[in-house]
């Protein structure tokens, strides 16, 4: 859980978290809102600005609504992509673009 992101980021060659979200009946009532408060937490335990970058597999008819999550996370300076191909992508660049 969120306990285990925080240590994770605290760990000095982590260069940024990348996440894939799945919305629909089974999933979390609000995935994005753990997922943001993670994302915070891992920030605060690491002492920097580590990027985030997540997929939202989903519709705005979901029970959780689409929209809604994706705006939470993009709240929360996640980078969101509409696929994990593209999320992973993104996240490959930002570390090459580092030196990584």
């Amino acid at each position: 859980g969120n306990d285990l992101l925080a240590r994770e980021a605290a760990e000095p060659g982590v260069g940024l978290l990348l996440f894939d979200g799945v919305l629909g009946y089974g999933a979390h009532p609000d995935p994005a809102g753990v997922l943001a408060e993670g994302v915070e937490r891992a920030r605060a335990v690491a002492g920097r600005d580590l990027p985030a970058i997540a997929s939202v597999t989903g519709t705005p008819e979901d029970p959780q609504d689409w929209d809604a999550q994706v705006r939470r996370l993009e709240a929360t300076d996640v980078l969101v992509e509409r696929d994990n191909r593209a999320a992973a992508l993104l996240a490959a660049a930002a570390l090459a673009g580092a030196g990584r």
